[in-house]
């Protein structure tokens, strides 16, 4: 990589595994001032966006010949993690064995830095691009995605023709995204002592075989060409007080990833059905509420803007791109209903190796994605 480039893509990265910024509780602040200043530092003119107190996102632009620009997107926030299960401590921003190893290397701080360096390259060789370039640092992306928001209604990317979410991608580029449907259910019984359970309601009982049940009727559901197949994650699980009592309550999380907009439908019908089959079996009481929900993101393969990035991956890889739909969700659904503008979701590392201890990504994953993406910009 010229000029040494992979080298300080990496370094910079290191940089940002060592500032803190779980989300909950946020404090993205610290991150965002750091990169707002390393901007700064290389001639550039960021802009922090407040989300609340404590927590920033970061905008910068770059002009370019042509009006309207493109945003390339990612997130300053990294979810919480226990020190104690990984192998390198999760902060340390290690380099090693050709990779960065630490808490957001992969989701993903890496990418922040690739996207600082595609800015920083631009100004250091006093390109000016056929359109601007927008680069969107988030706050809160791993909870609310409402720094994506502040930044959508800022007035800052109002002329966004496309935007480039650089989420570990794997390789592959997607045009848009499953959706996230977000499900509390609820079992109310009776306490009792441990001693005389037949006099409580144990909601403990009813609720694993919600559990067991709705796993398998959401597996059961059909497999949609080009977008997958609608998938549950039973994030978590809450029961009872004390090992001595009956547990008169019981609380599970459910997170489901929607390929069509009608599966949310399909999706809580059947919640129900098996929630009220086991609170009738049990005689405890059953409740459900939507937490959240984000629609699926579905764009077009052969749209020009991601004709061109796949050809790009080519051309600097040697490798052709597969397309399809992302398993995740993204800072996207704060930005495209606002600005009706196209998605495309392209970025180093894979996202297998995130929200886990002893995460990491490779650097030349790192440096591969900064080419791409500057000469897409370019």
């Amino acid at each position: 990589m010229r000029d040494g480039i992979e080298d300080r893509i990496a370094a910079l990265a290191a940089e940002f595994v060592r500032i803190p910024s779980h989300n909950p509780p946020g404090d993205e602040d610290r991150i965002a001032q750091f990169a707002a200043d390393w901007l700064r530092d290389v001639g550039l003119k960021p802009q922090l966006v407040p989300l609340e107190p404590g927590r920033s996102s970061v905008v910068v632009r770059i002009a370019g010949r042509e009006r309207g620009c493109i945003v390339l997107c990612a997130h300053l926030d990294t979810v919480p993690t226990e020190a104690d299960a990984w192998r390198i401590p999760p902060l340390e921003g290690r380099i090693e064995d050709g990779q960065l190893w630490g808490l957001g290397a992969t989701d993903m701080k890496g990418a922040v830095a690739v996207l600082m360096h595609v800015a920083m390259s631009i100004a250091e060789r006093d390109i000016e691009p056929p359109k601007d370039v927008a680069i969107a640092l988030t706050a809160d992306e791993e909870f609310g995605y409402r720094g994506a928001a502040s930044i959508a209604e800022s007035g800052l990317i109002d002329d966004a023709e496309v935007l480039v979410i650089a989420e570990p991608s794997a390789g592959q580029v997607y045009v848009g995204q499953k959706g996230e449907l977000w499900i509390e259910a609820s079992f109310v019984g009776r306490e009792a002592h441990g001693s005389t359970p037949d006099l409580g309601i144990n909601t403990i009982l009813p609720a694993a075989s919600f559990c067991s049940r709705i796993q398998d009727a959401i597996e059961s559901l059909p497999e949609i060409p080009n977008r997958g197949r609608t998938t549950l994650n039973i994030g978590r699980f809450e029961g009872g007080r004390r090992v001595n009592i009956v547990p008169d309550s019981a609380r599970i999380q459910l997170d489901v990833r929607t390929v069509r907009p009608e599966d949310v439908d399909t999706v809580l019908a059947i919640v129900d059905r098996i929630g009220s089959e086991e609170s009738e079996a049990s005689g405890a009481q059953f409740e459900r509420r939507a937490i959240s929900y984000h629609p699926p993101i579905v764009g077009d393969p052969d749209g020009p803007h991601a004709v061109r990035l796949r050809r790009t991956i080519a051309d600097v890889t040697g490798r052709a791109a597969p397309v399809g739909i992302s398993p995740f969700s993204t800072d996207a659904v704060s930005i495209v209903p606002r600005l009706k503008l196209p998605v495309l979701i392209y970025g180093p590392g894979d996202i297998a190796r995130a929200h886990q201890p002893d995460e990491s990504i490779e650097i030349a994953a790192l440096a591969e994605a900064y080419e791409v993406l500057l000469r897409v910009v370019t």
